[in-house]
C-alpha cells in the first residue's frame, strides 16, 4: 500500500512538474489587472468596493 501511495505521490509531483507556471501566474496577474481596469471604467454604481465592508442594516429600536 505505501508503494502505490509513493508511485502516486510522485506521479502527481511529475504531472505538476509538467505545467509552465510562469505561464499560469501570467494569466493570473492579467486576469486580476482586468479586473481592476473594469472596475475602474464601469459607473459607481456597478463598481465594486474592494476595501472596505458590506453596509450593515440598522437593527430596529424594538428587537434590541
Amino acid at each position: 500500500m505505501k508503494e502505490m501511495l509513493d508511485k502516486l505521490f510522485k506521479a502527481g509531483v511529475t504531472y505538476l512538474k509538467s505545467f509552465n507556471w510562469v505561464i499560469l501566474v501570467g494569466i493570473a496577474v492579467f486576469c486580476i489587472i482586468l479586473a481592476i481596469v473594469n472596475n475602474i471604467r464601469v459607473s459607481d454604481d456597478k463598481s465594486v468596493d474592494w476595501i472596505g465592508t458590506q453596509d450593515v442594516m440598522e437593527k430596529p429600536a424594538d428587537i434590541l
